[in-house]
């Protein structure tokens, strides 16, 4: 049986690659009484993270933690995960002519280096795997746009 490993730290690239997505889209962090707030409750131009990534009204909290997947709710209200995928999956993920199915980490992990914003109108449904097993987050997504 796999064991869980405790992940290395974010490298400081990955770290400015979510910091240039957070200001791109002027988002701010949650305070400390919006933490733990489900997603269609929260105000828009918002980032937090969560466990329960790709369900409805997911949970985001102020805080990041072993494994948890970024979630960002923008100015519009729309609502968007970010994780890594495979190069080829980022392919698949960005030009799927119909439903796919991707495997999203909420960390760089093996293979998966690739950073992504999922748009949370393209999640048909997912599968969360344990995480001993590295099989990130099974997600099912619609066509490209």
């Amino acid at each position: 049986m796999a064991e869980l490993a405790l992940p290395k730290p974010l490298s400081e690239d990955v770290q400015k690659a979510f910091e240039a997505i957070r200001k791109q889209h002027d988002l701010r962090a949650l305070d400390e009484e919006e933490s733990g707030g489900g997603s269609d409750n929260l105000p828009n131009g918002v980032y937090g993270f969560t466990y329960s990534p790709a369900q409805e009204n997911y949970p985001l909290f102020n805080r990041r933690d072993l494994r948890s997947y970024e979630g960002h709710k923008l100015a519009d209200g729309s609502l968007f995960l970010l994780g890594f995928l495979t190069a080829a999956e980022k392919q698949t993920f960005d030009s799927a002519s119909g439903e796919a199915t991707i495997h999203l980490f909420a960390e760089p992990e093996g293979e998966a280096k690739e950073m992504v914003r999922v748009p949370m109108t393209r999640v048909l449904g997912a599968v969360e795997h344990s995480q001993r097993g590295n099989q990130g987050l099974e997600v099912k997504v619609s066509a490209a746009s």
